[in-house]
């Protein structure tokens, strides 16, 4: 499996979730005598950007690389490897 695949998945795992806890919430009560699903709205949310975050390998090493700049110090070692020189001898 590639990694953009388990991102779409993941994603469409997350807003079909999303939905149908939405939907499970607000109908199960007027159908089953005023019982309450419980689970709450933010419980739902909160499931749902974990299945994102936690399943979506392509987006969390994009954001990791924007914001914590792995993939610059990355990019200097290759350079700094492939002309010869060692920033600890200059």
């Amino acid at each position: 499996m590639k990694a953009k695949d388990v991102s779409l998945k993941s994603i469409v795992l997350a807003i079909v979730w999303v939905c149908v806890m939405s939907l499970c919430k607000a109908f199960v009560p007027v159908f089953f005598d005023g019982k309450q699903v419980g689970i709450t709205m933010l419980e739902i949310f909160g499931a749902g950007a974990f299945f994102v975050i936690a399943c979506s390998p392509v987006y969390r090493s994009i954001w990791l690389d924007k914001k914590l700049g792995i993939k610059a110090e990355e990019d200097k070692e290759t350079e700094n490897s492939k002309s010869g020189k060692d920033e600890n001898l200059e």
